[in-house]
């Protein structure tokens, strides 16, 4: 991992970590109806987000600026983007009406009970789903401007911004829930004047540092460039296949909100104990390899590319397996530490902590596809991830609708993590055939090691916890911040040494980095 990637990663982690607080904070003053609402309404503008900024950013946007940067010069690098930054400000603004306008169809989810099983909702709370989620839309236009200003800002290698900037929707949102909730109706509407506030800073922050680093204060009417043609001829397969794992997402959603009060709750928080890792380490490594793929396949060095991949593959296995390890484990007590007060049951926290488990068991395959599509955009080739994505989608909901009335919101998660499984031993295989064996015996090597000092360092840490849990039995907020922080640490210093003694080479890269952060 480069300095770059690792400034990113705790930019990342910065985030993530305040939306664990926010998260905290929101379980606490807001009842679970109104949550769940929220939810629902939330996840249409961060679907959209996620397409325009893993698909369009990393896919299409960044290996043409970085092309046009290093084929021609600076001047037209910021033509490009100006024009770019208006043709995006156009869609997006069109995405957004349109949005608000097909919400109450979006949102007809008690057309799903028949197939799940679950509650009918009343036409009130309908009414109250559907003004949220207009409410809330908008948000689309300021994050996706936001995300796609991080393109030429990772093609200038300038990665501090667009890594802790998303933070300020966490503080936003943290701030209106703990200081306004009580100054609306329906305590869900301070979340939703979180979400403009947040989105607005965001975009504000972004703008600013465009200007600054890439030299591009104003957007561009002169739109007839053969790049913006290039990266949205790139990015139509890319958002359809990115599109696919978002379905997923939303048919999840929807599937969950349809069950029983509290579900939809549940494994949002499940999921976003997941994503910290995976956002940390796991979507920081994909970024930060595909400027160097990219320009490996500028020049076809396919076997650059293959040795570029390896150490992905091992460098996020380093950083992820020991984060999944210790969230199956720990599943119970840290949803308990971290949500179990308020309005948080503990019905919930065995449903979030439940489906930790599985979401957590899939989680190395949630960050080794970010790293195998790599392989596919650096060299241009957004269609293959498409046909692989589309294929993990229809699974998907294929196992949503075998498993959703035997297992309930178990299905539901189940389903997502073999789906996306699938998704990256599809990819894999494909990616072998393409830049040949993506293995060698130092590889496979180093995997057996991290995998041996992955176990060794779960068994301490379950030790640890069996004899906190033995002297402290209780539900008190210090039994519970031992029964967490105390295997945490014993499983961080454990696995530190094993690796250590075991000679795993990303031990030592990951504290040079660290090094070289603080330099």
């Amino acid at each position: 991992m480069s300095k770059f990637a690792a400034i990113f990663a705790a930019g990342t982690l910065l985030s993530r970590v305040l939306g664990l607080v926010r998260n905290v904070v929101w379980v606490h003053f807001i009842p679970s109806a109104s949550l769940d609402a929220f939810l629902v309404a939330f996840k249409l503008p961060n679907m959209l987000r996620d397409l325009v900024g893993e698909g369009a950013m990393n896919a299409a946007f960044v290996p043409v600026f970085s092309e046009t940067l290093q084929r021609k010069s600076e001047a037209e690098f910021r033509q490009l983007v100006a024009a770019t930054m208006t043709v995006m400000a156009l869609l997006l603004a069109a995405l957004t009406v349109l949005g608000i306008f097909v919400m109450p169809t979006l949102l007809q989810v008690n057309q799903l009970r028949g197939l799940t099983g679950g509650r009918d909702h009343s036409p009130e709370y309908i009414s109250f789903l559907v003004s949220t989620g207009r409410w809330t839309f908008p948000y689309i236009f300021f994050i996706g401007l936001t995300v796609f200003m991080m393109g030429p800002l990772f093609t200038m290698r300038h990665y501090t911004t667009p890594s802790w900037s998303p933070a300020l929707l966490n503080v936003a949102i943290i701030a209106c829930c703990a200081l306004a909730w009580k100054r609306f109706p329906n305590p869900a509407h301070a979340l939703v004047l979180g979400v403009w506030l947040g989105g607005i800073a965001q975009l504000v922050i972004q703008y600013v540092a465009l200007g600054r680093y890439c030299g591009v204060w104003m957007p561009s009417i002169h739109l007839r460039q053969s790049g913006i043609k290039t990266m949205f001829a790139l990015m139509v397969p890319v958002v359809l296949g990115q599109a696919a794992g978002e379905v997923n997402k939303l048919v999840d959603t929807l599937f969950a909100i349809s069950l029983q009060e509290g579900v939809q709750t549940a494994l949002f928080h499940a999921n976003q104990l997941v994503l910290l890792p995976l956002s940390t380490f796991g979507i920081a490594t994909s970024v930060a390899i595909l400027p160097a793929a990219s320009r490996a396949g500028a020049r076809h060095d396919d076997a650059e590319i293959r040795s570029t991949l390896l150490h992905g593959f091992q460098q996020s296995y380093f950083l992820v397996l020991p984060a999944m390890l210790g969230l199956i484990l720990l599943r119970l007590p840290i949803t308990q530490l971290l949500y179990e007060h308020g309005e948080f049951s503990p019905t919930i926290t065995d449903w979030t902590a439940n489906a930790l488990a599985l979401y957590a068991s899939g989680l190395l395959a949630f960050a080794w596809v970010k790293v195998a599509v790599t392989g596919f955009y650096a060299v241009q080739d957004t269609k293959t991830p498409v046909l692989v994505a589309s294929g993990s989608m229809l699974l998907n909901i294929l196992l949503n609708c075998a498993l959703v009335r035997p297992c309930g919101y178990w299905g539901l998660a189940l389903a997502t993590t073999v789906s996306y499984t699938v998704n990256f031993a599809l990819l894999y295989i494909l990616l072998c055939n393409r830049y040949g064996p993506l293995w060698s015996k130092e590889f496979l090597s180093t995997l057996l090691r991290i995998t041996l000092a992955g176990v060794m360092m779960t068994a301490i840490a379950y030790a640890v916890y069996v004899r906190v849990h033995y002297f402290y039995p209780t539900k008190a907020l210090l039994a519970q911040v031992l029964s967490v922080s105390a295997p945490i640490l014993a499983a961080t210093a454990s696995y530190a040494f094993l690796t250590w003694v075991l000679n795993v080479e990303e031990l030592r890269h990951f504290f040079a980095l660290l090094r070289r952060t603080r330099s």
